[in-house]
């Protein structure tokens, strides 16, 4: 490979180094490793189709929008009390009436639904799960580390909101999910994996507030030189406004990983695996070898993977649990929240980790060309400028750590507080 190197600082017109051509470029944070791809199965629009996808489960798909993503896979549950739903969707009127249609096309209504799961804490996931609990009574499932900021507030206004209202705070609640993207005795448990997950802040049973502290808004990063970017002034109105037009999707009953829940008639296993949030859970059905797997594995992108520091190796966390996920005894159908059923998890979970040694790759090479350089630096070497910004530096951040903990590259503090790193 030929390069040459633009120094942290030089002027924009200097020379710079690329990725080589017969590597992989990176096209955003959470990404694939292939540019110019045609359009994935996960930006498709949401269908009206309600689909048997596995025994007793069936694939509602609600409408969002966000970038890159087109819907969510909202999964039902049947069995003789009714359903249990995964991933209710965005908050707001209109993912509302899409999912009372979705219901009635497979024959229920909201009041039929005894028990909502989220796997993760971000809105197209949580949003209509507190609602859910409301309506129908139904026990609210999440992972014990869950929190969002609609936690945060518990004070609500005595009136209903008006319908110019609800639709406003429909239209801000995609911005905010924007702004955060954004044989039963076989199975994995954590016991199974404790040299693995000992003293791993991610893995071993973390807290709400590890959580609540690894996405903070307008929080110092802790790459330094940077800071969480506040939602603009009136975004962060309307997202205080969610706190008061929706209810707070608050767990009623929180679980780590190993619990059994006996959804669809049969036994299922939570699954536990932080790296796309702390709190993310996949729920596996060992009867059947089908894994609800959130964003943990889609099939044709790879969820964002974001640094939290503190110690806290989150790719190491997300690639362990991966693993986990691969090795799970008889595992092969993935029912993903995005994109469409695929049945080879092992592979799948393959692919995703050659993508991250790839981009780890390109870390390697941007940084010899570079020589000492920051998150933020490293971060314009391997994303195009139209993804400049705190999630491109959070990945970049993630994959670093990773490398640092591992011995593969340095790592120190300059004089301003930022941490600069190089390639050993």
């Amino acid at each position: 490979m030929t390069a040459t190197a633009r120094q942290p600082g030089d002027p924009t017109g200097a020379p710079r180094w690329r990725p080589p051509k017969h590597g992989a470029h990176v096209d955003g944070p959470g990404a694939p490793a292939r540019s110019e791809r045609p359009k994935k199965q996960e930006q498709e629009p949401a269908s009206d189709d309600v689909i048997e996808v596995a025994p007793g489960v069936i694939r509602m798909q609600l409408p969002i929008w966000m970038p890159g993503l087109g819907h969510v896979n909202t999964y039902g549950l049947l069995d003789d009390r009714g359903l249990a739903v995964v991933d209710p969707g965005l908050p707001g009127p209109s993912s509302w009436r899409s999912l009372r249609k979705r219901l009635k096309t497979a024959g229920f209504k909201v009041k039929d639904i005894h028990t909502v799961i989220v796997t993760h804490s971000h809105p197209d996931h949580f949003g209509g799960a507190g609602r859910i609990k409301s309506e129908a009574g139904a026990n609210l499932v999440a992972h014990r580390a869950f929190t969002t900021w609609s936690l945060e507030e518990s004070d609500r206004r005595n009136r209903l909101p008006t319908a110019e209202e609800q639709a406003e705070a429909e239209r801000i609640a995609a911005a905010a999910a924007e702004a955060l993207d954004v044989g039963g005795e076989e199975i994995p448990t954590i016991a199974d994996h404790t040299d693995d997950y000992e003293g791993d802040p991610l893995r071993d049973n973390p807290t709400r507030r590890i959580q609540a502290d690894s996405v903070p808004w307008g929080g110092e990063t802790p790459w330094g030189g940077s800071k969480h970017p506040m939602p603009p002034w009136r975004r962060r109105m309307m997202i205080r406004a969610l706190r008061f037009l929706f209810k707070p999707p608050d767990p009623s009953q929180r679980v780590v990983h190993g619990e059994r829940l006996e959804l669809a008639g049969r036994d299922w296993v939570s699954i536990h695996t932080p790296g796309h949030t702390v709190d993310h859970l996949c729920l596996y059905d060992p009867e059947h070898g089908v894994l609800i797997s959130g964003d943990h594995v889609l099939p044709s992108i790879t969820p964002h993977v974001s640094g939290v520091g503190n110690g806290a190796d989150a790719l190491k966390s997300y690639l362990q649990t991966l693993d986990l996920v691969a090795a799970l005894d008889g595992v092969q159908l993935g029912l993903p929240a995005h994109g469409h059923p695929f049945d080879d998890v092992p592979g799948r979970v393959e692919a995703i980790k050659e993508h991250h040694q790839e981009r780890m790759q390109l870390i390697v090479e941007a940084s010899h060309a570079l020589g000492p350089a920051t998150v933020q630096d490293l971060s314009h070497e391997i994303f195009p400028k139209k993804h400049w910004g705190v999630m491109a530096e959070s990945e970049t951040f993630a994959h670093l750590e990773h490398m640092a903990l591992a011995g593969e590259v340095e790592r120190w503090t300059d004089g301003s507080g930022r941490l600069v790193y190089r390639a050993a």
